[in-house]
């Protein structure tokens, strides 16, 4: 797909993005996320997991399947989508301004599955050995300072200024309890992420600003896909009947 080549500018991966000084009005207004009431949490559902691998199936067997139909709400919320492969991450893109989720579950489907240029495309023999995760972003807060946030609770997103550049990085609230980080070991990692290759020393940390934010997320393994969904193209099949989920 050629709309899906290059990443729009309010995309992010889980780890970085940086501009320029002369873009950082840009950064800030295609950053800017509306802050949704504490006691709204978002729903994620099942059924957007199965649209992720209905999209990408259908990507990769064009006119062999049906054209994915979503069957979830299409309120508005910023989103992450996450491929993994066993525990190897596979792609991981997302954005923070709100989208309508029958677009934007569809759009970072394909994005992260295609486009995450750390990674090469996610192919069609890999399909059955995925699974996806969806996460619906939630409660964006502005933290009193770099360690205002909580591992486990929140992921967060800083931005800081290096070399006449201004930066930003995020890690999703999973990434520091999965890795067993401290916030300390967080920030830092999140720094080199952001392109930050000085030293790390107290000024730089204290001149971060930092959001924080809650996610609603939902998992599915591709196995799990395959026992609720009729039609599953007979080619995906045969690496579950060899045994592999």
């Amino acid at each position: 797909m050629d709309n899906l080549k290059k990443k729009r500018p309010s995309q992010e991966s889980e780890d970085s993005s940086s501009q320029s000084t002369t873009n950082r009005k840009k950064q800030k207004e295609s950053s800017t996320v509306k802050e949704l009431p504490v006691d709204k949490m978002a729903i994620a559902s099942q059924d957007m997991c199965m649209y992720c691998f209905d999209v990408i199936i259908a990507h990769h067997f064009r006119n062999k399947v049906e054209k994915p139909t979503p069957k979830f709400n299409d309120d508005c919320y910023p989103l992450f989508v996450t491929w993994m492969k066993g525990h190897e991450l596979r792609g991981c893109i997302g954005t923070f301004s709100s989208l309508a989720l029958h677009k934007g579950v569809k759009e970072y489907a394909l994005t992260s599955a295609l486009n995450d240029t750390r990674f090469d495309p996610i192919s069609r023999d890999e399909i059955p050995k995925l699974s996806v995760t969806v996460s619906l972003l939630v409660n964006f807060e502005d933290a009193s300072n770099y360690l205002d946030w909580t591992v486990g609770d929140h992921g967060i997103r800083i931005s800081f200024n290096s070399n006449g550049l201004s930066r930003t990085a995020t890690y999703l609230p999973q990434v520091a309890a999965e890795r067993g980080w401290t916030k300390e070991e967080t920030i830092e990692s999140l720094l080199r992420k952001g392109g930050f290759t000085g030293n790390i020393n107290q000024t730089i940390k204290d001149s971060i600003k930092l959001v924080r934010y809650r996610s609603d997320v939902v998992h599915m393994k591709f196995d799990e896909y395959v026992r609720l969904k009729d039609n599953v193209p007979a080619a995906l099949l045969q690496p579950l009947t060899n045994g592999y989920h």
